[in-house]
């Protein structure tokens, strides 16, 4: 390319010496004191760049490229990192190339932005080819993206996107190639941890972290956002397919497998830390050994929060490569992300699937229990009569195996399904059958469980009754559960209510509130706050209206929509 320049500037060929320093020299030479403008498109090094940088002058050089070009600071560079189109300039950037049609099937057009990622190179091949197919569908264009991929696409002469992340996939050590295709195994989510990298990998992450610099930083192959290695629809096409082609199906399929177990060996790990008191993993899976070196267990909340969208991911992918074993692990041990955050939506993804493997498994207690949680994530989001189907298939199942705790369980999701469904009467008959079966069991803490949901359909004086025996019983654990005290504080605060004594009511509410709180458990603080804006509307408007408006907020962000819905319905009938 310097030789280029140099003949272009009236030098003959002959006459421009053969050695590269001498090149470097003439060629600036010749460009001191001029005004040049050069484009530099996707270079490699700072090295190459510097050998064709211009004599002193008012000349001007672009660079474009992928690698790290730190070194160019010495010659006041100015570094500009180009982000990813957001979705208005991708869908500008494609009507530049096909008009207003792109607007005429809107679903389509956003699916193929989606799938662009906001990548320049991929939206001009999907306008190019939209251009040269002025009756091609949008809608039939995604039809074909989806089924054979963007990466291979071509438009002309053009060089298709693999080619150009092929480029930068060989400017990659070979360490850093080896780290891009493990990720483009893994199932995506919301990105992948280093730990879960290294872990797959089997390296220590001190030898991986360097390497994600490069990808990140260096070659800027994929993000890293929020701690989270992430890799765009085209990338994790590519890296897929490059995993393929150079390690081979076994290869992959065995480094899948190893993402499944991990994060399922975490997912229990963060289960035995969150939830100590629910039996099911040790009853259920007696063989099981937690492992207490994993991230999970010394950061359990913080890495399930993290983790969410990959575990449903992760169990379809368990479910595709046979390892249903682990998909039952994984299906259980999600009860806690329902349980404290109330995510419903979680659970229902990934159950129906949990329940066919343990079908094949022949495991039926695990099947009863995985029918439980999912029955209760349906009565979370309002379907009522779906959750107490599914409960009783589980109840029914449960006592076909003399497998009274399951069972019990079961009993009391399906009571409380029908209180919230409105038929009181149906609820007390199974939330005092629940009570019954809990005191047959003789385990402590389900009886008070078992007397605190047998409050919520009794009249007020028995429902206070039940609330204090418990109380007793959850203080008198050998590891007071507090979280439970707090919801008998709710509740003993809402029959309060129910007997007009405001005052004491307020008082049992303000301290569930403090405890919930305390507890991070953001969902139960809403219904707490709830109560009190309840507690508060006739008598002071104000107060109830803030209330209300703390709970409104803690539901929209955790995606309750439907009860939001109903909590701006009340602040809208304050006054009224």
């Amino acid at each position: 390319m310097l030789l280029d320049f140099i003949t272009s500037l009236g030098v003959d060929r002959a006459e421009v010496p053969a050695d590269l320093e001498s090149r470097v020299n003439l060629f600036r030479s010749l460009t001191a004191g001029r005004s040049f403008q050069i484009l530099l498109d996707d270079a490699v090094t700072a090295a190459q760049i510097k050998d064709l940088l211009p004599g002193p002058g008012r000349s001007m050089v672009i660079v474009t490229g992928q690698g790290g070009f730190g070194a160019l600071a010495d010659h006041e560079a100015a570094f500009i990192d180009v982000e990813p189109l957001n979705d208005d300039m991708a869908v500008q950037l494609l009507r530049g190339y096909a008009g207003g049609r792109v607007d005429a099937e809107p679903a389509a057009r956003d699916a193929v932005v989606a799938l662009c990622g906001g990548r320049a190179v991929a939206l001009s091949v999907v306008g190019r080819v939209l251009h040269d197919a002025p009756d091609l569908p949008i809608s039939e264009l995604l039809d074909e993206l989806e089924s054979v991929g963007l990466t291979t696409m071509t438009v002309g002469d053009e060089p298709t996107i693999a080619a150009v992340l092929d480029a930068g996939y060989r400017r990659l050590t070979e360490l850093a190639q080896r780290c891009y295709r493990t990720l483009g195994l893994h199932p995506g989510g919301t990105g992948v941890s280093v730990q879960a990298l290294a872990a797959v990998m089997k390296l220590p992450e001190r030898q991986v972290r360097p390497v994600v610099r490069e990808l990140v930083h260096g070659k800027r192959m994929i993000d890293q956002i929020d701690g989270r290695l992430q890799l765009d629809a085209l990338v994790h096409e590519h890296a897929r397919n490059t995993a393929r082609e150079i390690d081979g199906t076994d290869v992959c399929d065995m480094r899948k497998r190893a993402f499944v177990r991990w994060y399922a060996k975490g997912a229990l790990a963060a289960d035995g830390v969150l939830q100590p008191h629910r039996p099911w993993v040790r009853q259920l899976f007696p063989e099981l050994v937690i492992d207490a070196e994993h991230p999970a267990h010394r950061n359990a909340r913080d890495w399930m929060l993290a983790e969410r969208a990959v575990l449903q991911a992760i169990v379809r992918l368990a479910a595709d490569l046979g390892e249903l074993e682990s998909v039952l692990h994984l299906c259980v041990a999600q009860w806690w992300l329902y349980e404290s955050q109330k995510y419903s939506d979680d659970l229902v993804a990934t159950h129906e699937t949990g329940v066919e493997a343990a079908d094949h498994l022949a495991r039926p207690s695990v099947k009863a229990l995985l029918l439980v949680q999912k029955g209760y994530a349906e009565r979370t989001r309002g379907r009522f009569t779906e959750a107490v189907d599914v409960l009783r298939e589980a109840a029914g199942l449960a006592q076909s195996h003399n497998d009274l705790q399951l069972e019990a369980t079961a009993v009391e999701g399906a009571g409380l399904a029908r209180f919230e469904q409105g038929d009181i009467a149906a609820a007390k008959e199974l939330l005092d059958r629940n009570l019954g079966l809990a005191q047959r069991i003789g385990d402590p803490r389900r009886t008070a469980l078992a007397c605190l949901h047998a409050a919520k359909a009794d009249d007020p004086d028995e429902a206070l009754r039940l609330l204090t025996e418990s109380r007793a019983g959850f203080r008198s654990l050998a590891q007071p559960d507090l979280h439970n005290l707090a919801k008998v504080e709710l509740w003993q605060g809402r029959k309060l209510l129910e007997k007009n004594e405001r005052l004491d009511a307020v008082a049992h509410l303000e301290q569930a509130l403090a405890s919930m709180t305390e507890l991070a458990r953001h969902y139960d603080q809403a219904q707490v706050l709830d109560a009190l804006g309840y507690a508060h509307a006739t008598t002071d408007p104000a107060a109830a209206d803030r209330y209300y408006q703390q709970a409104l907020e803690i539901y929209e962000e955790t995606g309750h929509l439907l009860t939001a819905a109903a909590i701006q319905h009340k602040r809208d009938s304050l006054g009224r």
